[in-house]
């Protein structure tokens, strides 16, 4: 009886001890924090709660004072280009003044080739010189005291020809004539008559004159002495 008693007081402490133990808390509440927060997914980032790199940041701040400043630039770039165009055009499409057009050497004149009208002036372009209307076998005058370089109808489109060399590396051109009254290697005086006017090679009778300095033409109104 005594040894019931004992085994059934035994087996009540180890109950007793038994309850009082806590239970273990269940693993799926501690693998479930309280008040978790959400993940933060920044655009072409897909690393959980991991902020944008401040170097990326910097660089679209950047970028759009860079974009302004290109736009800027090439805004300024166009005006300054306008600007200057609008400078540069009147220059270059003005037509020469006649200051210009009749600069002379005031060193060398010369007189008319011919007392006939002027029927075409000097444009530089299309007449490179001035041509006179008369008639068939008129005079034909050296502008200025020189000396015959050529004397001849070689060169086409010209006709019978004369050219006269002059001081300061002058000469005088005379075509279209209907005859030729002096030679190569000639010396002739201011008014001499060394042509007569003509039509070989042109669609009128008329002469064609000429001055040219340095082998270029210019225009012989400012030259004249009247």
């Amino acid at each position: 009886m005594t040894f019931i008693k004992r085994y059934l007081c035994i087996s009540f402490t180890l109950l007793c001890v038994a309850c009082s133990t806590p239970k273990p808390a269940p693993i799926k509440e501690q693998s479930t924090p309280i008040n978790q927060a959400k993940p933060v997914v920044v655009p072409n980032w897909s690393v959980t709660n991991t902020p944008k790199p401040a170097t990326n940041s910097a660089t679209t701040t950047n970028q759009k004072p860079s974009t302004t400043t290109k736009a800027e630039t090439k805004t300024e770039t166009k005006t300054e280009a306008k600007a200057e165009n609008k400078q540069t055009r009147p220059a270059a499409e003005a037509p020469p003044s006649k200051t210009e057009a009749f600069v002379t050497d005031p060193g060398f004149r010369i007189g008319k080739p011919s007392t006939a009208p002027v029927i075409d002036f000097f444009n530089g372009n299309s007449n490179k010189g001035i041509d006179y209307g008369g008639k068939m076998g008129d005079p034909v005058n050296a502008a200025s005291d020189g000396k015959v370089i050529f004397s001849g109808n070689s060169l086409r489109s010209y006709g019978n020809l004369v050219i006269v060399k002059h001081n300061n590396n002058y000469i005088t051109i005379y075509a279209h004539n209907s005859k030729n009254l002096v030679k190569e290697g000639e010396t002739v005086k201011r008014g001499q008559k060394i042509a007569e006017m003509g039509n070989t090679e042109s669609d009128r009778i008329k002469l064609h004159f000429e001055l040219r300095r340095d082998s270029k033409p210019i225009d012989p109104t400012g030259y004249f002495d009247s």
